[in-house]
Parts: C-alpha cells; sequence; structure tokens
C-alpha cells in the first residue's frame, strides 16, 4: 500500500511524465521514456512486493528541491544559467565520452518521445482528468486578399494560423537532453485538432491549409505545467462564402466572418480561444482595391438540437472597404462627359432641319454606349432583388436623361418645323419667349426679327409704351387708334381716311394704327376688369370675350394679309426658329444641370451617405 501510494510522488520528484495510453492500456513510468522501460523490467516485482527505502525517499525530496531552485535561478539568470548547467552537465554526466564522438540529443529525444509503446497520436492529450477540456489557442495573420468576388459572394485570403495547445503525453527534462528544450517535429507524429473553417467553400482541407511541422517546447521549466507546449504553424489560403452588401457600391464595406471550430469535438472535449483579440496585420500586402478597417476575433458558445454540449465557435470578423478610385476614373467621369456632349448636341441650335435630325441618331448611339458600360457594372454585382446598387441609380438616371433628352429634341425639331406653314407665332407664346428674362438670361432676339416686328408693329403690349425697339411709337398716336374698341367700325374708319394717300403710306399708317388701336383695345380690356365682377349678366361677359378674342384674331389676321409672301415666309422663319432655340438653351440648361447633380452626388457620396443610411 505504501509502494502505490508513494510512488506518485516519486515520479514527480525524479522530473519523470506520465503516458497514458488510449483505452486502459497499462501505465508506464519513466525518467526519461527509454531509460524506464529497462527500469520497469528489472524492478516491477521489487515495486509491487516492498515499499521504497529511505534513501530512495530522500533522493525523491532532494530531487524536487532541486527542481524548483533551478526554476528559481533560471527565471533569475536566463540564458547564463542555462549555458552553466550546459557546461557542468557535459563534464559530469558525459565527460568520459571521447571527443572524436557525438551524440545527437534531438534524435535521442525524438526517439523517447515518440516511441510507439508509448505514444499514441489519435489519442487525447490528457492524462490526468479526461472530463477536462484540450484549450486550443488560436491566432492569425492576414497576409494577403487575393480576391473578392462580388458576383459569387465569395472572398479569397492567405492567412498564417497558429493553433497551440498542451500535450501532457509529451515531458522531458532537458537537462538529461543535452538542455534540448524545444524541438521540430512532423506534423503526422504528434495530435491535432481537427480544427476546421465552417464556411469554406473547399470541402477538402488539404486544398486549403499546408500542415508541415510543428514546434514542442519542454514544460519541465513551465510552473505548474504538465506536458510539452505544441505550437502548430502553417500558412493556409482560404476560399469562404462571404454575403456581400453592394447597396452603395462603389463606396461599400463588406463583413466576412471566418467561422472556426472543431468539426467533431464540442466543449468537452476541445475549448477554443482566441490568443489575441485582433488578427495580425503587419504583414499584410497591400491591396490596391480594398482597404481593411478591423479583423478581430469573437468567441461563442453555439448549441445544437443534436448535442448536450455548446460548440465553441470562434468568429473572425473582417470588415473592408472598396477604394473607389478605379471606378470614378474609369466609369463616372466617362459617363458624364458623355452624357454632357450628348445632351450638348441634343440642344444646340441649328440653321437647318437636317442638322438637327442628326440629334436624334446621337440620342440612340449614347443610349446604346450607356447600356454597354452598365453591363459592365452589372457583371461586377451579385444578382440580387433585395436593393438597387448606386451605380445602378446612376445609370438609370443617365439613361433617363438621355431618353428624355431625346424626346425634348424631337419635340424641338417638330417646332422648329413649324416655319414651313407660313404662320406666325400666336400673341400667347411670343408673350412667353419675347420677355425681360428670356432676352437678358437665355437668349436675345435676332436683329432681323427686331426690325420685321419694328416695322410692321408686332409688339408686347405690355411693353410698348416703354419698349425701346419702337420708339416712334411713343411720339405719334393716331387719333383713329383711340376709338371705341369696335373692330367693325374701326376699319370701316380706316379705309375712308386713307382712300387719298399712297400705297407705301397707306402701309405703313395702317400698320401703326392697327398697334396703337390693339394697345387701345388692351387698355380698355384691363379697365373693364373691376367692373366685370359687378355684371352679373353671363352673356354680356361672354360677349365681351368673344370680342376681344375677335379682335386678337381679325388684328393677326389683318397684320399677315398686308405682308408681302416673301416676307411673311422670313418673319415665320425667324419666330419659329427662335423658340426653337430658346427651348433648345432652356433645356440644355436643365439636363446638364441634372447630370452635373448626378456626378457631383456620386463622386462625393463617401461624405454624405450616412443621410442615406
Amino acid at each position: 500500500l505504501l509502494t502505490r501510494v508513494l510512488l506518485p510522488v516519486l515520479v514527480v520528484g525524479c522530473g519523470v511524465s506520465a503516458v497514458q495510453p488510449k483505452r486502459g492500456k497499462k501505465i508506464e513510468i519513466s525518467t526519461s521514456t527509454a531509460d524506464y522501460a529497462s527500469w520497469l523490467a528489472t524492478n516491477s516485482d521489487a515495486a509491487a512486493s516492498s515499499k521504497p527505502s529511505d534513501e530512495e525517499i530522500e533522493h525523491m525530496l532532494e530531487e524536487e528541491k532541486r527542481r524548483k531552485v533551478h526554476n528559481e535561478v533560471r527565471e533569475e539568470g536566463g540564458q547564463e544559467y542555462i549555458q552553466s548547467v550546459r557546461s557542468r552537465s557535459s563534464r559530469e554526466e558525459f565527460g568520459s565520452i571521447p571527443e572524436d564522438q557525438s551524440l545527437n540529443w534531438q534524435k535521442r529525444l525524438i526517439d523517447d518521445l515518440f516511441d510507439p509503446e508509448f505514444y499514441e497520436r489519435n489519442v487525447h492529450p490528457v492524462v490526468r482528468d479526461h472530463t477536462k477540456p484540450v484549450r486550443i489557442n488560436v491566432s492569425m495573420s492576414l497576409y494577403q486578399i487575393l480576391e473578392v468576388d462580388e458576383h459569387s459572394q465569395s472572398l479569397s485570403v492567405n492567412v498564417w494560423m497558429v493553433q497551440d495547445w498542451f500535450d501532457e503525453f509529451i515531458d522531458w527534462n532537458p537537462e538529461q537532453y543535452g538542455l534540448l528544450n524545444k524541438t521540430i517535429v512532423p506534423h503526422e507524429q504528434l495530435w491535432i485538432p481537427d480544427t476546421y473553417l465552417y464556411n469554406s467553400e473547399t470541402l477538402e482541407q488539404k486544398k486549403t491549409e499546408s500542415l508541415m511541422n510543428a514546434i514542442v517546447t519542454s514544460g519541465y521549466w513551465m510552473n505548474d505545467t504538465k506536458g510539452a507546449r505544441v505550437q502548430l504553424l502553417f500558412p493556409a489560403i482560404y476560399r469562404l462564402s462571404c454575403k456581400m452588401n453592394v447597396r452603395f457600391f462603389p463606396y461599400d464595406q463588406q463583413n466576412c466572418t471566418f467561422i472556426i471550430s472543431s468539426w467533431t469535438h464540442d466543449k468537452s472535449s476541445i475549448d477554443y480561444w482566441p490568443k489575441m483579440p485582433d488578427v495580425n496585420l503587419k504583414n499584410m500586402v497591400r491591396n490596391d482595391e480594398w482597404e481593411v478597417l478591423s479583423f478581430n476575433f469573437v468567441r461563442r458558445e453555439v448549441y445544437y438540437k443534436c448535442c448536450k454540449e455548446p460548440w465553441v465557435m470562434l468568429y473572425a470578423q473582417l470588415v473592408i472597404k472598396r477604394k473607389p478610385l478605379y471606378y470614378i476614373v474609369n466609369l463616372v467621369i466617362p459617363t458624364s462627359i458623355i452624357t454632357i456632349v450628348a445632351v450638348t448636341g441634343f440642344f444646340t441650335p441649328t440653321s437647318s432641319s437636317s442638322e438637327r435630325d442628326e440629334k436624334l441618331y446621337l440620342g440612340i448611339n449614347t443610349l446604346l454606349t450607356m447600356s454597354i458600360m452598365m453591363l459592365m457594372v452589372c457583371n461586377q454585382m451579385p444578382s440580387t432583388s433585395t436593393y438597387v446598387p448606386l451605380m445602378s441609380w446612376y445609370y438609370i438616371g443617365i439613361i433617363f436623361v438621355i431618353v428624355t433628352g431625346t424626346l425634348m429634341a424631337t419635340m424641338v425639331l417638330a417646332i422648329h418645323a413649324q416655319k414651313q406653314y407660313n404662320r406666325p407665332l400666336s400673341k400667347g407664346v411670343r408673350r412667353l419667349v419675347h420677355n425681360w428674362f428670356v432676352n437678358n438670361c437665355i437668349l436675345e432676339v435676332p436683329t432681323q426679327l427686331i426690325e420685321l416686328w419694328m416695322e410692321y408693329g408686332i409688339v408686347d403690349a405690355n411693353r410698348t409704351s416703354s419698349n425701346e425697339l419702337d420708339p416712334i411709337f411713343q411720339h405719334s398716336i393716331d387719333p383713329i387708334s383711340q376709338m371705341p374698341p369696335d373692330p367693325s367700325r374701326f376699319f370701316r374708319t380706316v379705309s375712308m381716311d386713307m382712300d387719298s394717300q399712297s400705297v407705301y403710306s397707306y402701309e405703313r399708317r395702317l400698320a401703326s394704327i392697327t398697334q396703337q388701336y390693339t394697345m387701345h383695345l388692351k387698355q380698355k380690356q384691363s379697365e373693364r376688369k373691376i367692373t366685370r365682377k359687378s355684371v352679373s349678366n353671363a352673356r354680356e361677359v361672354k360677349r365681351q370675350k368673344l370680342m376681344r378674342s375677335d379682335a386678337t384674331e381679325m388684328e393677326d389676321d389683318f397684320i399677315t394679309s398686308l405682308m408681302p409672301p416673301v416676307t411673311l415666309k422670313k418673319l415665320c422663319a425667324l419666330e419659329w426658329e427662335y423658340l426653337a432655340n430658346v427651348l433648345d438653351r432652356i433645356l440644355l440648361t436643365i439636363f446638364s444641370s441634372i447630370t452635373l447633380v448626378f456626378f457631383s452626388v456620386l463622386v462625393f457620396f463617401d461624405y454624405i451617405h450616412h443621410y442615406f443610411e
């Protein structure tokens, strides 16, 4: 009984390690794995039938004391202490070995540690308490972002992975192996956790991870540590699924998550912890398209319906932001320039109808160009109906501008074609295009059109009293023009009064009197507006309206009848062309402003995007 109680204490004091194979294999203990095999063969019977001697117990206590002193001195002396121990051990233990013989400490250590009779790589590396999970510390370094595929919604990265844990089946006293405290072992000889990337698009792990060697460090000089520390370092190229949100493309941010955990072991067997809260980015190769904003670990415990114990998941969240300069230079700016050129071509005044017809072909060609560029953008974005990307909205707006501009150009072309019918502008249309705002801010009236208006008295009634275009009307007002507003009586009086005049004087005075009489009619009409409210007879109001419209129509027809055909044709051509040019200038300003607004919003969206979120 005493032997069974003191034998484990003896093992600890002598700096030995325990190996417990899988499924009840007998426990074998050794100061070093090979030495204890021979010791056990010769002393197993004695150990079972007799208790340890006083010398053995004293040796055990001295060994434990020496180990504690080693730990304290090692912490204070560091490398100097190791060198002194190495020299002393060589002299004391291996002084008798000839100098021409060499002893490979590492080979001896590997042979002892990984003897198939004492180490099983398929056994969970826990000796004392099998209910205790193995803690796996995971760290990662991002080396390069290889590809971000928005269309297939996947991400490819090159990372350097590090996993470390303690294997209690592996331990040794460095003093017995020439102070060899660390060694490199092929990963096939060790127990390795089945860590897997859950959202990987490649099912075969060998195609993503390049496992090579592991660094094994003895825990002999680590306080309160049994076993050796194993570090598994390997590069990996992961291609994982990542839901892309391209709503604000090309100013989008993507959040891709690496889900790391064991595929078969729950928390009772393996417990994952991030070694550092953030992923190392110091060695990352710069990417010209994406900027890394953050990359950090989050540990969570996930419960599944199949199992009682939770699974420990490590979520490495990578947040990247797109650099929009490439798309602005190659897509946005060329599109805006093409649109402005097209709009300018739509609404540039021309003097012949054939040149105006070319605007329709320009609109169709520009529309085709925008469709091709939009197709290029769509090929880079995922097929989703949840939202419309910002770049798509831009191209939709540009296409709308081009389509609307083409329709407006067609309308202006139809207006310009009205000159062939020898019909002058109506009073209402002339009033819209011949005012202070249009003349000063949009387009001035052509000189030839002004001369025709002055010659035949075609002026706006609201501007006649102070019109600088026909000052002669301000000084010579014919008395006939002041007659009561009766068109039939007015024209009879004009005919009787001008019988004796020449034809030229007749036409000149008739035009002047007609213009003055029209002004007089307008003045009378404005005076009647005040009294019209008190008139209760609807027939009288209707008769007055008919009389004004008849007077206006008779005036226009009369002036037109006085003009020679050549002059009338010239007047109609100038008036309709002037109207078309005014519309061209107005539409050019409107559509150019809309295009510039679209361009400005897209270029400076990075500064105003928080208003759209």
